[in-house]
Order: structure tokens, then sequence, then C-alpha cells
């Protein structure tokens, strides 16, 4: 029984010790891990062990292992559009309401317009929100709604991706999915539509003069007030627990 507990022990601190190398950036994605005897060598135990790490650690996700001439354990790849997907489902059960969401939205986007996108990254980021507001504006012209609420989503999904963290970019991804089905339900107003490419060409502007703080807080106050409106806006279309 000692045996057991000992060995079930070794093999959660092998687990541990990957996922911190995982955490400092020692073992990145795609990265192989050292051969089963290497591993065996370096902690001090049996293969069965380090085999029971492994395969605890493939469950998760963590780790993929191959066969033939180049195989072994490899940390794999995350997908953030699978992760977000199972994330947002979650959330669907939880006791979240839009308007939870838009301030977190107004709050993540806040911080990093103001702390978290580089001086150097700035005209690359104006560029494409320059591009992105052409192509929501083209739409909007059009009357393609289900084009221009694309992008006017992307134009926000563009601000998170500026970090290239991939926590932040994937807090954001699930907020935003989350919300644009509340968006899709309600019928499309001109003045909301016309508003809002209003408020981005503005932030653009805030951007192009290196005004981080001002747009940031541009940018805030425009996801609240349009959030707001939109949930107004579907109360009124609503059958159901309709306000007067």
């Amino acid at each position: 029984m000692f045996k057991i507990v000992k060995e079930s022990r070794i093999y959660e601190n092998i687990v541990d010790q990957i996922y911190q190398a995982i955490l400092r950036g020692d073992l990145k994605p795609k990265d192989k891990l050292p051969s089963e005897n290497d591993l065996c060598t370096l902690f001090g135990v049996s293969r069965g062990t380090v085999r029971e790490a492994i395969r605890y650690l493939e469950q998760l996700g963590t780790l993929e292992v191959r066969q033939g001439s180049t195989g072994g354990a490899y940390v794999k790849e995350v997908n953030l559009e699978d992760i977000a997907l199972q994330m947002c489902n979650a959330l669907r059960m939880a006791n979240v309401t839009f308007l939870h969401m838009a301030e977190a939205r107004a709050s993540l986007e806040h911080m990093i317009l103001r702390e978290l996108i580089p001086s150097q990254k700035v005209n690359d980021l104006v560029d494409l929100l320059e591009k992105n507001i052409e192509k929501a504006s083209k739409c909007y012209q059009n009357e393609d709604e289900q084009g221009r609420l694309d992008a006017n989503f992307e134009f926000h999904g563009l601000i998170a991706k500026t970090t290239d963290n991939p926590i932040i970019i994937l807090m954001h991804k699930i907020i935003v999915e989350l919300s644009q089905g509340f968006f899709e339900n309600v019928k499309p107003s001109t003045s909301i539509g016309e508003s809002t490419l209003e408020h981005h060409r503005q932030i653009v502007e805030l951007l192009k003069k290196g005004e981080m703080q001002a747009a940031a807080d541009l940018c805030a106050e425009h996801i609240g007030k349009v959030s707001g409106r939109i949930v107004d806006k579907s109360n009124r279309q609503s059958s159901l627990f309709r306000r007067t």
C-alpha cells in the first residue's frame, strides 16, 4: 500500500514539473519531451511511473504521443477556438447576463489599450483597424447587417490580438462569442450602426495621436452605451417580460 501511494506522488510530481516547465516557457508547443529513459533517469523512477504521467497529460490534452521514427511525447499546440467554445457552453449555463459580459469586455479592452499595446505595434494596429472600418462601412452601405456586425466585433478582436497574450485573447474571445449572439437576435438600428462606426473612427484617430488613455476611455464608454441600448432594444422587441 505504501509503495502505491509513493509511486502516485512521484507521478503527480512529474506532471507538476512538466506543467511548470510549460508555464515558464521552457517547453513550448510542438517541443518534444526527453525520452522515457531520460525521464526515468531525471526523476529516478520506473518507466511505468513516467508512462503514467505522460498518459495523464495526454488525456488532458497537454501532450500528444507520436509513433514512428519521430515518435515521443510532444507538447500539444492548443486550439483557442476549441477552448473558447467549451468555456462558452459552460458559461451559458451560469447566471451570466449580457451586461455582465459588456462590463467585463469594456474593462478588458480599456486595460489593453491603456497598458498592453507596445508603442511599436500601434501603427500596425491602426492600419488593421482602418481596413476593418472600411469593410464595416461597405457592409453598412450595402445593408449587409451580418457582415457589419461581424466586422464591428472583429474591430475589438483586433485590439485584443495585438497583445499576443493567449490568455487575454481567449478571455476576450469568450466574451465576444457569448455577446455576439445577443446582438444578432436584435433587429438592426440605423442609429446604433452609425454611432458604432463613428466611435470606431474616433478611437483610431486617438491611437494615431498616441493618446492611449483617451482611446481606452472612449472604447469602454462606447461598449457600455451600445450594450445598454441593445438590451433596451431587445426588451422592446421581446414578447416576454417586456418593459414599457
